[in-house]
């Protein structure tokens, strides 16, 4: 049976919630990706969205699996401003060499979906297995299932 590791930053929770039922789908690990930065409130917001829109690659804490001990990594982000949220971006560029195969995944409140995705595979060095894109309100209303056991 495969190794397969979650890794996935959240700010509001519907990107956690989405990489928990993913975990338990699969039986994988789970990596949250820790930003040692408070991001709430108006001022954190527009600063996250600085970050993405800028490519800007923050500080994150080290995380504690290696992501080159498994056979496949699922990536999760927020879509911030149109963009893979910046500690993703960090984590990524961390890790990128030590990913195999990877599926992607991406939580979104208006548009920007298939792009994030894109530049997820771009910021993995290749393609991804699966794709995975949900809207908020989709999580609200637990309506992950028929796209979660396609993904």
């Amino acid at each position: 049976m495969k190794r397969v590791l979650v890794v996935y930053y959240s700010r509001s929770g519907y990107t956690e919630f989405v990489a928990k039922r993913i975990v338990a789908a699969c039986h994988a690990d789970l990596e949250r990706i820790e930003d040692p930065r408070k991001r709430e409130g108006v001022c954190q917001y527009l600063r996250s969205a600085l970050e993405a829109l800028l490519g800007w690659r923050p500080a994150i804490a080290p995380g504690r699996r290696r992501p080159a001990n498994y056979d496949l990594v699922i990536i999760g982000t927020p879509v911030w401003f149109w963009n893979v949220a910046s500690p993703v971006r960090t984590w990524l560029q961390r890790h990128h060499t030590a990913l195999s195969q990877v599926a992607v995944f991406c939580t979104f409140g208006g548009s920007g979906h298939a792009k994030v995705l894109d530049d997820l595979e771009g910021l993995c060095g290749h393609r991804a297995l699966a794709r995975l894109a949900l809207t908020e309100g989709a999580v609200d209303q637990y309506q992950l299932d028929p796209p979660l056991h396609t993904f």
